[in-house]
């Protein structure tokens, strides 16, 4: 007999939106999405005039409007590529919305990263729905405020995905058949109130398979929620169709069973959850901080294998995959030529204007600018970030265009460059030489051209712990200051020599 479940009514909502989605669909609504970053109101119809307009999808018209973007802006948000606009009244996109525009991160990665952390509560599904709360008045339970404070009142703390990828790799260890229908998993997973709960859940599954016991009616309410899950982990890298209503692994998770492991056991720790701490406006957008975020554990997800000329990034990186081409301007002269820095472009939402002019804006993304700008405004905002707190310092700041992104001198003549990179775990590697390289040639003209001497610092958008060899090898062995910042956390590393650390690595 399953167990029952954490409550009347409970269910595994999702955006129906997001089951239909293609990477090109998802990759083009957010591009049409980005111009108008940081407007206040009035960009749903910008958006939608944009969307028609460019042939991203339908206008959806009601009362003789289109209005597409009421349709779709949803599942924007149930990605966590923009903060809902619930939460914050101007339109926002996260780091991951920009990482996605940029090419750091394929279609299928992210779908993968995000359904595998997608959890119950969250700050996205917060309104108990009409049919919800009647099944709960039927089961004598009062359900106040938002369905993320009755969740955790319940003690729901569960990410579905993983739930269903715990499951699959119990059953392929045991050597059972490596697959989950619709039914068992309303049945025996959906009772599961946190991910803990697998083995009773797994349990069940053996039992049932050895029985004759029809489930189809377990939970019926639940079906159309778990095959809407069920579509959506199809689209990663990790999970197919194995037939009508089931569900089971990719030859790619069967050949990478270790990375796919210890993901799971990653998923399943419990750090790794999202925990509200407040249930008004600013507690669920906290949520939104948190699930925008990829950290550099959870981008072991990311895969290695990815090349431009693959046919997996022609299927997942719409605008093709972010190469690592050097972005600076070639120099004759060995001067650095510092101005101060404009604090108000570098906090720029958006480049784009849409003045009326929709055809001139089509063609600029049909070019690749939203690419271009979403990888630009992730640099520039730590820059402008650092800038501020310099300033707060008593430093002056100031910048090359064509070479240094910052350099700060502070009163007591003290003075560092930093050199900025947007990476990924997966392009880490790369970046960091890159930057080496950078950092070492900015100091050597500006030393040749009669300034002092100023200590050298790279400054990564990710998280590092203090035994990653790269921090020891930036700082002991080069003599380079490392900074890890991500919207969340922020760490400095110096090495004993470098005299300013006091400002950045306190």
């Amino acid at each position: 007999m399953p167990r029952p479940l954490p409550y009347p009514g409970h269910t595994w909502s999702l955006s129906q939106h997001a089951v239909g989605l293609n990477p090109k669909t998802l990759y083009d609504f957010l591009k049409c999405a980005a111009p108008f970053e940081g407007e206040l109101s009035g960009y749903d119809e910008k958006i939608t005039n944009l969307m028609i307009a460019a042939g991203v999808l339908t206008a959806n018209e009601r009362e003789g409007a289109p209005d597409a973007w009421r349709d779709y802006q949803q599942l924007l948000a149930e990605l966590g590529l923009i903060y809902s606009t619930n939460v914050v009244r101007a339109l926002t996109l996260t780091e991951l919305g920009h990482m996605f525009l940029a090419g750091e991160l394929g279609f299928s990665e992210l779908i993968g990263t995000q359904a595998l952390r997608y959890q119950y509560p969250n700050g996205q599904k917060s309104i108990i729905q009409s049919r919800l709360r009647t099944a709960l008045e039927a089961g004598s339970i009062t359900a106040a405020g938002t369905l993320t404070e009755f969740q955790a009142s319940q003690g729901i703390l569960l990410k579905p995905g993983t739930l269903i990828l715990r499951v699959l790799l119990e059953l392929l260890s045991a050597g059972h058949t490596s697959l989950l229908t619709t039914s068992e998993c309303q049945a025996f997973l959906l009772p599961c109130k946190t991910n803990q709960e697998w083995p009773a859940a797994y349990a069940e599954i053996l039992a049932h398979r050895n029985s004759t016991t029809n489930i189809e009616a377990v939970n019926r309410h639940t079906r159309r929620n778990v095959q809407d899950w069920y579509k959506l982990l199809c689209k990663s890298d990790f999970f197919e169709s194995g037939g009508s209503n089931v569900i089971r692994l990719t030859s790619y998770a069967m050949n990478n069973l270790a990375l796919v492991q210890s993901y799971c056991e990653l998923q399943e720790d419990a750090h790794s959850y999202w925990i509200p701490r407040s249930f008004d406006p600013e507690g669920r957008r906290q949520w939104f901080d948190w699930f925008g975020h990829l950290s550099y554990e959870t981008q072991t997800a990311l895969r290695t294998d990815v090349t431009n000329e693959s046919d997996y990034v022609s299927a997942n990186y719409v605008s093709g995959a972010e190469d690592e081409e050097d972005e600076t301007t070639p120099s004759d002269s060995a001067s650095v030529n510092l101005t101060p820095l404009d604090l108000a472009h570098l906090g720029r939402d958006t480049a784009y204007q849409f003045a009326g002019d929709l055809a001139a804006l089509v063609e600029s993304l049909r070019k690749g600018a939203q690419k271009r700008h979403a990888k630009t405004v992730l640099h520039d905002r730590i820059i402008k970030e650092l800038a501020e707190t310099f300033i707060a310092q008593g430093a002056k700041v100031e910048s090359d265009p064509n070479s240094i992104d910052l350099f700060a001198a502070w009163p007591d003549g003290n003075s560092a460059i930093f050199e900025v990179k947007t990476v990924t775990r997966r392009s880490l590697q790369g970046r960091l030489r890159s930057a080496i390289g950078q950092v070492e040639e900015y100091a050597y003209r500006r030393h040749m051209s009669g300034a002092m001497r100023a200590d050298k610092v790279v400054v990564i958008n990710t998280e590092l712990t203090s035994s990653a060899w790269q921090i020891d090898f930036m700082t002991r062995h080069l003599g380079i200051g490392l900074i890890c910042k991500s919207p969340r956390t922020y760490r400095g590393f110096a090495a004993d020599s470098l005299r300013s650390q006091s400002y950045w690595a306190p």
